[in-house]
């Protein structure tokens, strides 16, 4: 799916009280499973929207920076009981944003790759923002399990063939029409699933 401006677009969505998949007990703990604790170390959450999963990250302690394209998701964010703060920035704008670290233990992308417009500059981006032995983490609805009409927020396999071809590791599980994936830069190649 391709929108044309998309601070305007999402932005008026969570204005107007429009909510997406929460987060769920097999989605965290096979997140917590790959990311493990955080210990103070730096995590980025791209489309952190009302900061469901930035939270969560915090919890794990990790030091989390929340990038949304719009202010008006991280507006909505309740507080966090760790350290948290919020920048607003389209991560596919031509200049990268400004943020205050440039290598994240844990980079988080859910519910964003099926809207990304140009997808390989984007992991691009994101492999360049990745500490060594960092995690790259995606969940998002697969194209296939939707509806006709909503297939487009999913990814089709070509699109998810482009997202794990990129990395030595990659694991995935899915949770119910998620999948979510952990995905990292050094090592031997392998892929895994583990299905839900």
């Amino acid at each position: 799916m391709t929108i044309d401006n998309p601070a305007d677009y999402w932005g008026q969505l969570w204005t107007s009280g429009r909510r997406y998949s929460p987060l769920s007990e097999p989605e965290t703990a096979f997140l917590d499973q790959h990311a493990g604790p955080g210990r103070g170390r730096l995590a980025l959450d791209i489309g952190c929207g009302d900061g469901a999963l930035t939270r969560h990250l915090a919890g794990l302690s990790y030091q989390v920076t929340g990038l949304d394209c719009t202010p008006a998701a991280p507006a909505l964010a309740e507080p966090s009981d760790g350290p948290v703060q919020y920048i607003c920035a389209d991560i596919e704008a031509p200049q990268p944003p400004s943020l205050p670290q440039r290598a994240f233990a844990l980079i988080t992308a859910r519910l964003v790759f099926a809207f990304i417009k140009d997808k390989p500059v984007f992991l691009d981006r994101v492999r360049s923002l990745l500490a060594f032995g960092g995690v790259f983490w995606v969940v998002t609805p697969m194209a296939a399990r939707l509806p006709t009409g909503q297939a487009s927020t999913g990814i089709a396999s070509a699109d998810e063939e482009l997202l794990t071809s990129r990395w030595a590791h990659a694991r995935f599980m899915d949770v119910g029409d998620l999948r979510c994936y952990a995905l990292r830069a050094w090592g031997d190649a392998s892929t895994e699933k583990r299905g839900r």
